[in-house]
């Protein structure tokens, strides 16, 4: 792979492990059922990291997204451009598809999980609103599988082809006065004194 692509790999697989890494220490850190208790007709939530965490991470994949659709030029799908193959556009409509669920995922977790407030449910009890487990971790995962299409859309991009620039056919002179180690260049005969016998 030439250093162009090697970049870009890097760059989008390193802003995808950060979008992950946040979204999952967000499914850790979330608040769960036991931590919340109700005072009176409202719900005391614990300080949480969560909520960072997830808008972090939502930060980081929208942050993907923008560096793989400017390196591709738009948005690769749509694109009429001779280097593109279909299955290299597949790839850059699934790495669009999980970047958006990843992101509506990641800041609607992270925005339910600092949520204040309750209600009352059908049965008269008093109910708070949790994070259910495992919504962030789906955010994590798909931001990191839109990392991984962007990176394989752009690796099964067709290379341009390469100009390759053919020699001239260059005539050289040959003869007996010709030395075609010093670049086929003719040379003088030698003139040797007649030897007397």
């Amino acid at each position: 792979m030439e250093s162009k692509a090697v970049g870009f790999c890097a760059v989008v697989a390193v802003l995808g492990i950060i979008a992950a890494a946040a979204g999952f220490a967000g499914e850790i850190t979330r608040v769960k059922a036991s931590e919340v208790y109700i005072l009176g007709n409202a719900c005391v939530y614990p300080s949480s990291p969560a909520l960072a965490l997830g808008i972090v991470a939502a930060v980081f994949t929208i942050i993907a997204r923008v560096y793989i659709s400017v390196t591709f030029g738009g948005c690769s799908c749509f694109r009429n451009d001779p280097n593109s193959t279909p299955i290299s556009k597949l790839l850059g409509v699934l790495s669009w598809v999980a970047s958006v669920i990843a992101v509506i995922l990641l800041l609607a977790a992270a925005g339910l999980n600092n949520r204040e407030g309750g209600r009352v449910d059908s049965y008269g009890y008093f109910t708070c609103y949790v994070v259910k487990p495992g919504i962030f971790a789906a955010g994590a995962i798909l931001s990191l599988l839109s990392a991984a299409f962007g990176i394989a859309a752009y690796v099964t991009l067709v290379p341009a082809a390469t100009q390759t620039t053919v020699n001239p056919a260059v005539a050289f002179p040959v003869g007996p006065n010709v030395d075609p180690e010093k670049g086929g260049v003719p040379f003088p005969p030698q003139q040797y004194p007649q030897q007397q016998y």
